[in-house]
């Protein structure tokens, strides 16, 4: 659209259903257009039952609005091995400092604000208790307590077709089956963003600065046993380390 095209998002804790219902909920719009624009634009979605705040900051929300199905998958396994809110609690926290973390070590101009808007917190909250992600998470940690042939039992055995471990593609084929009953045609994005997110961080020597993240990555694709997403709440260090939260 030519390099002048100037693009906002919307994105919040608005479950469709209960948009269609009328239910109050909000909604964030991030845009750069500037006065009188911005208002314009936000006057569009506005209304009585879909409350809408604007922010600047279009790449702190598009970013929180992708990371938080991973932390999503983090809720489904906490849910799927029985562990309670106060774990969960745990998880949600964590979850949002890595999101603070990652958009501000990868984009500019990004601001704290963002993360306690509806783009952030609230979508964070809304989707590691009722989205899609949530659910398939919580059914593939239920089919891996439940099975004989784990993930975990062959994941360094290598393939000599593709170069992935019989574990991965184990681990691939569950999340592909749940996605099929589960979601009536529609798509995980969690597992997707989690597979990229992982490759970035990989990619920059920067992983182990994001423990939750890595975990919930090795838990979905590497065999990693689900009880032991708990690791990736407690295998951190904040003390002294830098946080914008």
């Amino acid at each position: 659209m030519g390099p002048e095209f100037q693009c906002g998002v919307l994105m919040g804790a608005n479950v469709a259903s209960e948009v269609a219902l009328g239910q109050m909920c909000e909604s964030t719009l991030a845009s750069p257009f500037g006065p009188p624009a911005d208002e314009l634009t936000r006057l569009v979605f506005d209304a009585p039952s879909f409350r809408v705040q604007h922010v600047p900051d279009v790449a702190g929300a598009e970013v929180c609005g992708a990371l938080k199905n991973v932390v999503a998958l983090g809720a489904g396994f906490v849910d799927g091995v029985g562990l309670g809110s106060n774990t969960k609690a745990a998880l949600l926290r964590v979850g949002l400092r890595e999101m603070a973390k990652f958009c501000h070590m990868f984009f500019d101009g990004v601001q704290d604000n963002t993360f306690t808007q509806s783009c952030g917190m609230a979508d964070l909250i809304t989707t590691c208790y009722g989205g899609r992600n949530r659910k398939c998470a919580e059914a593939f940690a239920k089919e891996r307590l439940g099975s004989v042939d784990d993930c975990e039992d062959s994941n360094q055995i290598e393939s000599p077709h593709d170069g992935l471990c019989d574990g991965a593609m184990a681990c691939e084929q569950k999340w592909e089956k749940i996605e099929a009953k589960l979601l009536n045609g529609q798509k995980l994005q969690g597992t997707l963003t989690a597979k990229e997110v992982h490759a970035i961080l990989d990619s920059r020597g920067v992983l182990n600065a994001f423990p939750l993240i890595k975990t919930i990555h090795e838990i979905s694709f590497k065999g990693k046993p689900v009880q032991q997403i708990v690791d990736g709440i407690i295998d951190t260090n904040e003390h002294g380390a830098s946080s914008h939260l």
